[in-house]
């Protein structure tokens, strides 16, 4: 990976997060074909070493696929910090949206904004702690009229949680990557729709699987 970084001049990450056109995604349904690609629904209940494998299997040629480790995830915070005017005119702008609050342009359970293309979305069962059966969106719908908006969409819902043409790295799903944290257990990064969150977060509890955490792929 670090000799295609430099000859290559740096990587590129998924559009959106891994996802597959059957439902549900589960841990048991990792054999289903993952894809990168808008509309899927996105991988959930997987754990890191699940998400890893899936990962390699989107390789192409001779271009690998991989989890995204932890310094990948900080390269994109900065690049994002760097170039992404439509989060501020400045870089204090900007890093603010990054490192502190990004409520603006991800999905969290406190953001609001109107879903704009044809998609579908699930509800999270806090007593459960599952997600309810998918639901297809027809026209406009604001995130803001659920009842409850722990609201998971499919893959690229909206222009609106995008930055860059990156879809649905701050939120949505908390994404899984090869950087360990306490007691060796995998980072998560970017928080998820059940809670407020930035894309910088880093989360280092107990290894776990969840409705609430996908992953997203680096072709290098």
């Amino acid at each position: 990976m670090l000799q295609s970084i430099k000859s290559d001049g740096g990587f590129y990450i998924g559009r959106y997060e891994v996802g597959s056109f059957d439902n549900p995604v589960t841990a048991e349904d990792t054999a289903r074909k993952a894809v990168i690609q808008k509309g899927a629904y996105p991988y959930n209940y997987v754990t890191c070493s699940q998400a890893q494998k899936l990962s390699e299997g989107l390789s192409i040629g001779d271009k690998k696929c991989n989890l995204m480790f932890g310094i990948q995830w900080d390269l994109v915070c900065r690049f994002l910090d760097e170039n992404a005017i439509e989060l501020g005119n400045t870089p204090e702008e900007r890093r603010e949206k990054i490192k502190s609050d990004s409520s603006t342009w991800g999905n969290y359970y406190n953001s609001e904004f109107w879903i704009t293309s044809t998609a579908k979305y699930a509800l999270f069962n806090p007593q459960e702690s599952t997600l309810t059966d998918w639901v297809e969106i027809k026209g406009n719908y604001r995130k803001q009229s659920f009842e409850d908006r722990k609201v998971i969409l499919t893959t690229g819902a909206t222009k609106r949680n995008s930055v860059l043409n990156i879809f649905d790295i701050a939120g949505n799903m908390m994404e899984w990557t090869l950087e360990k944290g306490i007691n060796g257990n995998p980072i998560k990064r970017g928080g998820n729709a059940y809670d407020d969150g930035y894309v910088a977060v880093r989360n280092s509890t107990v290894s776990t699987i969840s409705s609430g955490i996908g992953f997203r792929a680096v072709l290098y």
